[in-house]
């Protein structure tokens, strides 16, 4: 069987996240099939993939820009799956090979598109966002199978498009390798690598409308100029939407409190656990996430929670975390006062966080996929006996 497995947008964090561990257990659980895989140009460093049923294709310039990446995946792929005999097709982000006939597997990592209009966004990022609704609900109808993160995603696709349940794959992600509580001595690393010094709140999210930053910049601000906090507030992540980011260091410049909070850009995987291990609290502002890793990486290294009481992030922390209403800045402020007042509280949630991320496997989600691997294959050889018939010598 010829498995194919794009992942261009595999970049940073949540696509990056999903592909570095996925990619290795489904090495291990299969050694007899060939992948091709697509990968960034830029990233194919990051896959330690020394199989030899393993073929890494690195693409360069379809990767630099999400309209090259679309075009070379809906009008050159299909081309190029067809030519290689590719019997299955697993694309990491929403959208199928519309134009192929190859049975697609899609994983929907980002909800995002089907709430178009509905947080604050650009004017460029809500024509970005429509377009990939119209993909991304195009999609659903034709994959073969669609993989989902969370038990609400399931759910809300299901209820909203009328998908048959059993078309769904649950695959919840798991702890990434090197994501613990933090070892004695690695403060010195966090200032070397980072420049942060402790005690610090550590925000995570999406910087863009959804990811809603400007309530917790508002919460933060109330309590900046009330003296009931003292320590910066740190937020990494690459700018999704400069107009919303805008909006947020705006408001913070108008509080007096612009100096109190650090935008350090991009962090690589690695040194995120650094940050989450000496956090005083993660926040986790974000109104929608089709699961949120951050949450399952800040449970296992034993980070104070605070989280929006939304699904799935209630259902990822459980008695995990501290749970606010995401759109009411005042009760943001009061429950981050209320955590960072309470020593023992924190202990408490530090403690809860490392048993609740036990529960989640990378293992559990690889076998599930591969498994659809499998049936996708079958189900097309079923309806189309020539690709049974295919010499194997042709298909590798």
């Amino acid at each position: 069987m010829n498995i194919a497995i794009l992942g261009l947008t595999a970049t940073s964090y949540g696509s990056l996240t999903y592909l570095k561990n996925f990619l290795p257990r489904l090495a291990k659980l299969d050694r007899t099939n060939h992948y091709d895989l697509y990968l960034p140009a830029s990233r194919c460093n990051d896959f330690d993939l020394r199989e030899p049923n393993f073929h890494v294709h690195p693409q360069g310039w379809a990767a630099r820009s999400g309209m090259l990446r679309v075009a070379w995946e809906q009008i050159i792929l299909p081309w190029i799956l067809r030519a290689r005999h590719t019997d299955v097709v697993y694309t990491t982000h929403n959208l199928a090979i519309l134009l192929s006939s190859v049975p697609s597997i899609t994983i929907v990592q980002n909800v995002e598109p089907f709430f178009t209009g509905k947080f604050p966004n650009s004017l460029r990022r809500r024509a970005r966002l429509w377009l990939l609704r119209l993909m991304s609900e195009l999609s659903l109808r034709k994959s073969h199978r669609i993989v989902v993160l969370s038990n609400w995603e399931k759910e809300f696709l299901v209820e909203r498009f009328h998908l048959p349940a059993e078309k769904l794959i649950l695959a919840c992600p798991g702890v990434t390798e090197g994501f613990r509580p933090s070892a004695p001595g690695s403060v010195a690393l966090l200032r070397k690598q980072l420049g942060i010094e402790p005690p610090f709140i550590l925000a995570g999210s999406r910087l863009s409308g959804y990811g809603n930053l400007l309530n917790l910049a508002k919460a933060f601000a109330s309590l900046v100029k009330d003296n009931r906090i003292s320590m910066p507030l740190v937020i990494p992540g690459e700018v999704w939407d400069a107009q919303y980011i805008g909006t947020v260091k705006k408001l913070l410049r108008a509080e007096g409190c612009s100096d109190r909070v650090k935008f350090i850009g991009y962090v690589p995987c690695e040194l995120m656990s650094l940050l989450f291990g000496h956090a005083a609290c993660f926040v986790f502002p974000s109104l929608l996430e089709a699961c949120g890793m951050a949450l399952i990486e800040a449970l296992a290294c034993g980070a104070p929670i605070l989280c929006c009481n939304r699904r799935p992030m209630s259902d990822i922390c459980g008695d995990a975390a501290v749970f606010f209403d995401g759109e009411n800045a005042d009760d943001i402020a009061a429950k981050l006062f209320d955590v960072l007042s309470q020593p023992s509280l924190c202990q408490t949630l530090s403690s809860r966080a490392v048993a609740r991320a036990a529960q989640f496997s990378w293992q559990e989600g690889a076998e599930k996929v591969f498994r659809a691997f499998e049936q996708a294959a079958a189900a097309a050889c079923i309806a189309n006996p020539k690709i049974a018939a295919i010499p194997p010598e042709r298909k590798a």
